[in-house]
């Protein structure tokens, strides 16, 4: 959502950093690739937000770009549906997409031969490129993955969805975010100059 500029996102895009976390951490098993040990998807561009310095407006570029982020995501989990691409809000988000290459990806597999099935499956529903295509936070919580560890008796629960002051600020732009950080860093370190 946020290398396609995506300003609408929700806690999908969470689950999506939680995959590539988990991820890393699927690398350290025994029988992965000394190589296949790290990021998931190690990409050193991303057009248009941090493009190639070579070539900084040309998108075409960079959807063949061997380092473009989304190629790396591409070639591992593979191009978009139709219908994912549909999905997305940016009509220059659309058309950049339909500019890379279609491929099926190589699949999560066989980045992690030694992964068990349920690891496998919760890696999958978390990393899918549409965010309503993830799983729920709730979900994941609940997958059989965690039937061993879970143990509710020790869980709470809010009884509403927490929501912080500066999310419901209807004019929140970078300076105003900026803001928020440093009030709350003042909090520990006083010493912190105001913005």
């Amino acid at each position: 959502e946020l290398i396609l500029l995506q300003e609408i996102y929700t806690e999908a895009i969470d689950v999506w950093s939680v995959g590539c976390i988990y991820a890393e951490l699927l690398g350290m098993l025994e029988g992965t690739r000394t190589e296949d040990r790290g990021p998931l998807f190690p990409g050193s561009s991303c057009f248009p937000l941090s493009p190639d310095h070579k070539h900084k407006t040309d998108y075409r570029y960079h959807t063949r770009g061997k380092h473009d982020q989304l190629n790396m995501i591409f070639n591992l989990l593979g191009t978009p549906s139709e219908e994912d691409i549909q999905g997305l809000e940016r009509d220059d988000a659309k058309r950049y997409i339909a500019c890379f290459a279609k491929r099926e990806g190589e699949g999560l597999r066989t980045k992690f031969p030694g992964a068990d099935e349920d690891c496998m499956d919760i890696l999958d529903k978390m990393l899918r490129f549409s965010p309503k295509e993830r799983i729920p936070v709730t979900e994941a919580l609940d997958h059989r993955i965690f039937i061993d560890i879970k143990d509710t008796r020790k869980e709470t629960t809010s009884p509403k969805l927490i929501t912080l002051d500066f999310e419901r600020e209807p004019d929140l732009d970078e300076a105003l975010l900026r803001k928020y950080f440093c009030k709350e860093i003042r909090g520990y370190h006083p010493e912190v100059p105001e913005l």
